[in-house]
């Protein structure tokens, strides 16, 4: 087995390959600037939410083969390197070079020859011939000959977690056989997925276009919602006249505000910039962003002064707040002059259920377990005039008993009370 060095190892995507390939008997060093996540993951703590990544951290700090800290020193030891940042765009969404630029810059007096380098996180494939160029001109050794190079996105649905990369597919993007060669003898032994010789764009491209594929069915839903909507008709209905449990990958998905997952609404720029016809993931960006306006708006109607935001979280059942459009419609609802609270157990600056107390609205945004009882939130709230706003019909009141999704304690419509 080999030593593994995961530069960004103690965030999300690090943290993952790196339990993986730990608990597969690979000397792994996660690397990373966070002493607070740092010192949590030594001492056996997961510094965030990852179901079923425990026993994997556990396991690994008793075998001795994962640790963690600062420092790139072990780089130059390793003869795997892997990379993860968060996806580099700049404050305009355009693709950036500039932070795996700076990566390659700290890391290049650390390599040498005979090590692979893997690109694991989401970057434009418009820049990996320029990161080739980088690699070659800060170190002076040849990538395919003397350094081996290689991009494997993580190609994990949203609503997946640590134990389904056992058999996830995994593409390998190389610009030679040799690189790609390394990169699969190394995943064989942390995957049983399907392992493919790609193009570095090709590469990227699956994972793109995996996350886009996800984020325009959101948008689907959610734009199907909104023609409903507007025809008075209850879209829950609709989904299950149409609903087939034969051919279930047919159906279309009920709408959310929060289920297209963190930084897709960022990945989706890349696939625009050469793409003549760019209209399909353009409009998705804007139909799902204005989901929490469209929130707002259905909320005029009403006289209501506190208003409280369930689930800050960007997914249901987890403690990911990026790109989360809960904070947006919080804004949204703030620059209205409601009283917003917000409440998450998953978070805990948002922890406390007290704030549901006396509310006259309650949004449902992100569909966590610990919501699906409406009861239980009633019980919170403690006020028998409070709206509920359930756009992802989690809540079998507001699916049955509302047009879409706006519901009174009382059980009627209250789109019939408009």
């Amino acid at each position: 087995m080999s030593k593994v060095s995961i530069v960004g190892g103690c965030g999300r995507m690090g943290l993952r390959i790196a339990l993986i390939a730990a608990n597969k008997g690979h000397n792994v060093t996660s690397i990373d600037i966070d002493d607070e996540k740092i010192n949590e993951i030594n001492a056996g703590c997961l510094p965030f939410v990852e179901p079923g990544a425990e026993i994997y951290l556990e396991q690994a700090l008793k075998k001795k083969t994962l640790k963690a800290g600062i420092e790139n020193d072990a780089v130059k030891d390793s003869e795997v390197i892997i990379i993860t940042l968060g996806t580099p765009v700049d404050s305009n969404l355009n693709p950036s070079i500039e932070p795996v630029a700076g990566v390659i810059f700290d890391l290049s007096e650390y390599l040498k020859p005979n090590q692979l380098v893997i690109f694991r996180n989401t970057i434009s494939p418009g820049i990996t011939g320029r990161i080739k160029s980088l690699i070659e001109d800060k170190t002076g050794l040849k990538v395919g000959q003397d350094l081996y190079l290689i991009f494997a996105p993580e190609v994990l649905n949203e609503d997946e977690g640590i134990n389904d990369l056992a058999n996830t597919p995994q593409p390998i993007g190389a610009f030679d056989e040799k690189s790609f060669k390394r990169g699969e003898e190394f995943f064989k032994t942390i995957t049983n997925g399907k392992i493919s010789f790609l193009t570095p764009e090709e590469a990227l491209l699956a994972k793109l276009m995996v996350n886009m594929f996800k984020y325009i069915q959101a948008a689907t839903a959610n734009e199907f919602y909104l023609i409903a909507e507007n025809f008075n008709a209850s879209i829950y209905k609709i989904l299950d006249a149409t609903y087939n449990k034969n051919k279930k990958e047919l159906n279309i998905p009920l709408p959310n505000p929060n289920m297209s997952g963190p930084g897709m609404h960022k990945e989706g720029w890349f696939l625009v910039e050469r793409t003549p016809f760019s209209d399909l993931i353009t409009t998705a960006f804007k139909i799902n962003e204005s989901l929490p306006g469209q929130v707002v708006r259905a909320l005029e109607n009403y006289n209501l002064n506190k208003v409280v935001i369930l689930g800050m979280t960007s997914k249901a059942n987890s403690d990911d707040a990026r790109s989360s459009l809960s904070y947006k419609l919080r804004k949204a609802l703030y620059f209205r002059d409601y009283l917003v609270g917000c409440y998450d157990p998953y978070l805990p600056e948002y922890s406390d259920s007290t704030i549901l107390q006396n509310a006259d609205a309650v949004i449902l945004m992100t569909p966590h377990d610990e919501f699906k009882d409406l009861n239980k939130i009633r019980g919170f709230v403690n006020n028998p005039n409070c709206l509920y706003v359930d756009l992802s019909g989690t809540w079998q009141e507001t699916k049955t008993n509302s047009v879409n999704g706006l519901w009174k304690q009382s059980g009627s419509s209250v789109k019939a009370e408009r």
